[in-house]
């Protein structure tokens, strides 16, 4: 029976927001020094090539579809099912799991609402404003840190100019830490995210997402693979997509009806 693990894939998408709750992105000052103002260093040279080409390769686009291959795993066991995924930028997030022929549940996401339909088992329906995510953590949390997660941008939430940033190994690396959260993210020398991971030492809360496969898609890199693992003191829970088919800008429906003895 799938029923309870499809219904924690969707709190997932819920849990992610719970780590995404540091301070949102500040336009940078530019200032006019005086003339003899000292040459810029290696490493401030590579942090402003950083900025400047991590939001040149952002996926730009109205609509997005992918389907996935996906293993949701959580107290040890494992299930395999298949994700459909749509999403209309800013918008609506739109999302069907279906194992073994058959639609297990379906979501519906909007920046406003949280609407879960689960149709396997005794059919349940969740209905929740998206204050739903800011009750669990706070009115920082946004839609868009999900749809950026679930594409391959840039989590822009975490964008602090007092952050650590160095460059190795090819990779550019940024640390901080925020309003008790201690947050790593490591991109790659095609200034896409490699992996991120996301701390909360109170309460003990763990996320690590890791992205791979990147290919492109409309002039841009998307992953085709994504993997995210959460724990929340002793719980579990880890979902892996593979991507088999991404459309970008194809306009896409979004059928969503609740059975009237829901309403």
């Amino acid at each position: 029976m799938i029923k309870p693990y499809t219904n924690k894939f969707f709190v997932l998408l819920t849990v992610l927001g719970l780590f995404s709750t540091a301070c949102r992105p500040k336009k940078a000052i530019v200032e006019t020094g005086p003339l003899n103002k000292k040459e810029l260093t290696e490493l401030e040279k590579a942090k402003l090539k950083f900025e400047y080409q991590t939001d040149s390769t952002e996926l730009s686009f109205d609509y997005f579809s992918g389907k996935a291959k996906a293993v949701i795993s959580t107290e040890g066991r494992e299930d395999n099912a298949t994700i459909n995924l749509r999403i209309k930028k800013d918008e609506i997030i739109w999302a069907s799991v279906s194992a073994f022929g058959f639609e297990a549940a379906r979501a519906y996401i909007t920046p406003d609402s949280i609407k879960v339909l689960v149709r396997l088992g005794k059919n349940s329906y969740i209905n929740k404003g998206f204050d739903y995510i800011q009750q669990m953590t706070n009115k920082k949390v946004d839609f868009k840190t999900l749809q950026a997660i679930l594409v391959g941008n840039k989590v822009r939430n975490f964008v602090n100019p007092k952050d650590d940033f160095k460059v190795e190994d090819l990779f550019y690396i940024i640390t901080g830490e925020d309003e008790g959260l201690k947050y790593k993210f490591n991109y790659n020398n095609q200034f896409k995210t490699d992996n991120f991971t996301i701390d909360n030492s109170s309460p003990d809360q763990h996320l690590i997402v890791s992205y791979g496969n990147y290919s492109t898609f409309n002039s841009r890199l998307v992953p085709l693979e994504l993997s995210i693992s959460s724990q929340t003191g002793d719980k579990k829970l880890g979902v892996y997509l593979r991507y088999n088919k991404i459309t970008v800008n194809e306009p896409l429906e979004f059928p969503f009806s609740v059975p009237k003895r829901f309403n």
